[in-house]
């Protein structure tokens, strides 16, 4: 179910007149690849014949198991587990061993296998209805639709509308004009991406799109990308943003392309260039993102030069099948990304099969494949706000940033009222509030009054609870209680209620309840509220399938499972990881089986005869023959190793 639905972003519009669309690169197509014609609407069978067709044009990839990577989540449905049953013995002579089934593996499914699971779960969407309810009776449905449906692809479509026409000014649907926000607004396209074959062989696919994302991250190439713009470039946090879009390599192709199906990332970068000085000459920008480009080359491990050289690059602003492009114009990127995502409005089943397979990646990840800043998530929330406030269908009369309140959040603390955006809204126009600290010392340095002298209700206490109650006293009293009774029974005369304060160290606030107690009263009660809802408190009661057929909802969220490799993670965290070197054997120490090539043989015999699951473990038993003693530090024993320091 897509969670991607919580802005309006009115209807979906064409390019901009007299905007040249951003010049495509050789993966970037958004044509329909060719008309196909169906014997069958039938689902089943329409994923039935697009998964055969991704085997026949594509049979290695088919094959290739989703992920390698111990540990790594996948959707539960997208994996194999293995089972085993054991005995455990007692600790006790007189307790009985007892059998227990527990998991032994769990491997990633094929990516033909997984191909089939998302298109299945997509088809079952169709007809699906949510139905919610609330405690008056009141009921409504609306259509359930995941994020890889026409829906979800015409939202990205107008939000990549939105910001051209925040930028660089534009009419938008509900008939209104934005002003441009920028006053010399620019683009830039950064392409990162990496090979599938770095070393002649395959790399699963979610290992390989875990590696191109994750090079876009904190310590990585988003923060040299923001040290670019904000100290080389000298732009302000509010004078630029990004865009990330995963697209698939070789759409529509004839197969042979050894990336095809993998995925790779466009960064759209948005900047105003007035601040710069430049007088649209950007030719020197281009040189400051090739930083950018060093970075993601340096961090992932599967990037190489050849696909980022941007030294072939003669014009940045000419040439756009490079790395790095860039465009004194923010019409362009708009209607790229625009027509991206436009381009593929059709049924996700009738989409070209590289598509297909590629978001089936990341489907079984359960990973993004868009992301934006905040800068530029706040512009499109910005247009949504003037749009629902010039619609007749909408509640809402105030235009965006009519008015405002403060935001102590991350981002602007000037924000509108109605979207909670900080776009173009001027932060002066208020002041900050006093902060619960400052009118603390103020109500201290003016001496407290009866309200804050008195105790606090319960509902005072809690105001965020819905209902609560409360049996018995606070622990506060408990405590006065308790010195209270143990001073009464080693008295001999009653004391005053002035002197059972004074010797007990009791503020005197507590003065008419430790008189109670002295009197021998006990004046605890019971307190508890109930406060009204003001919401109708809407909530899920039902899936409502095509046929009719009631469902109770699950919960929603995604049911993931850890991948449990253990020969893979023996073998990625011992020494069988290195080659053997001259006069080398591996040998184990427990039955003195012996091979002499790469480990993945020792480290299957190390769990499947002797049921080493442990890495440490594994590199205990494991010996090295060194027939030559060259002693490589590589090859050593844990106890040598340590030993040596």
């Amino acid at each position: 179910m897509s969670s991607d639905g919580d802005q309006p972003t009115g209807g979906v519009e064409g390019t901009q007149p007299g905007a040249e669309p951003w010049p495509s690169k050789e993966t970037n197509s958004v044509e329909a690849q060719r008309e196909r014609s169906r014997d069958s609407d039938e689902p089943d069978e329409l994923v039935h014949e697009r998964v055969l067709e991704f085997a026949q044009k594509y049979p290695e990839l088919a094959e290739t198991p989703l992920c390698e990577t111990h540990g790594r989540k996948l959707r539960r449905i997208v994996t194999e587990a293995d089972w085993r049953d054991q005995w455990v013995e007692p600790e006790q002579p007189t307790e009985n061993a007892f059998q227990v089934t527990e998991l032994a593996k769990r491997e990633a499914s094929t990516w033909a296998d997984a191909l089939s699971a998302f298109l299945t779960a997509h088809a079952r969407y169709d007809g699906l209805r949510a139905r919610f309810a609330n405690e008056q009776g009141d009921e409504f449905e609306i259509p359930l639709v995941d994020a890889w449906g026409e829906e979800y692809s015409k939202k990205q479509y107008a939000r990549a509308m939105a910001l051209q026409r925040q930028m660089a000014g534009g009419d938008r649907p509900s008939g209104g004009e934005s002003i441009a926000a920028w006053d010399s607004p620019a683009t830039a396209m950064l392409t990162l991406t990496a090979s599938s074959v770095p070393d002649g062989t395959r790399v699963p696919p979610v290992e390989h799109a875990d590696a191109v994302h994750d090079s876009f991250s904190y310590d990585g190439v988003r923060d040299t990308l923001r040290n670019t713009m904000e100290y080389h470039l000298g732009l302000d946090a509010d004078q630029w943003g990004y865009w990330l879009q995963a697209e698939p390599h070789g759409m529509g192709g004839d197969g042979s392309g050894m990336n095809a199906c993998y995925t790779h990332l466009h960064v759209g970068v948005y900047f105003d260039t007035e601040p710069l000085g430049l007088d649209d000459d950007l030719h020197s920008v281009g040189s400051e993102f090739e930083r950018v480009i060093d970075k993601h080359v340096e961090v992932c491990e599967y990037a190489g030069r050849s696909a980022h050289d941007y030294d072939t690059i003669i014009d940045y602003v000419e040439e756009s099948n490079g790395c790095i492009s860039l465009n004194a114009s923010v019409e362009n990127m708009g209607s790229y990304l625009a027509a991206y995502m436009g381009g593929y409005t059709e049924e996700l089943l009738e989409k070209p099969i590289e598509y297909l397979a590629w978001g089936s990646i990341y489907w079984s990840a359960a990973r993004r494949r868009t992301s934006r800043s905040k800068v530029l998530t706040e512009a499109i929330a910005a247009d949504a706000c003037e749009q629902r406030a010039e619609s007749d269908e909408s509640n809402q009369t105030d235009a965006h940033g009519d008015a405002v309140v403060w935001d102590d959040g991350r981002g602007p603390d000037v924000v509108c009222e109605c979207c909670g955006s900080g776009w173009a809204i001027d932060q002066s126009r208020l002041d900050a509030p006093v902060s619960d600290d400052d009118l603390s010392d103020a109500l201290d340095a003016e001496g407290k009054s009866d309200e804050t002298e008195r105790e606090l209700t319960l509902a005072e206490r809690w105001p965020t609870a819905t209902a609560a109650a409360s049996v018995g006293e606070s622990t506060t009293k408990t405590r006065i209680r308790k010195r209270v009774e143990a001073e009464l029974k080693y008295c001999n005369d009653v004391p005053t209620v002035a002197g059972m304060l004074g010797r007990n160290m009791i503020d005197p606030k507590h003065a008419e309840f430790v008189e109670s107690v002295m009197n021998g009263e006990d004046d605890s009660e019971p307190e508890s509220f109930r406060r009204a809802s003001l919401d109708s408190e809407w909530h899920l009661e039902a899936i409502v399938d095509r046929d009719g057929e009631e469902h109770a909802p699950n919960g929603g969220g995604v049911d993931m499972a850890p991948l449990k490799l253990p020969v893979q993670r023996i073998l990625d965290e011992t020494r069988l990881q290195h080659s053997l070197g001259r006069g080398e054997m591996w040998r184990c120490s427990k039955c003195n089986f012996a091979y002499h090539d790469d480990g993945t043989m020792h480290a299957r015999h190390f769990v499947g005869e002797h049921g080493i699951t442990d890495p440490e473990s594994a590199d205990h038993v494991l010996l090295v023959d060194d027939y030559y003693d060259e002693d490589r530090e590589c090859m050593r024993h844990p106890a040598e190793r340590h030993d040596s320091r």
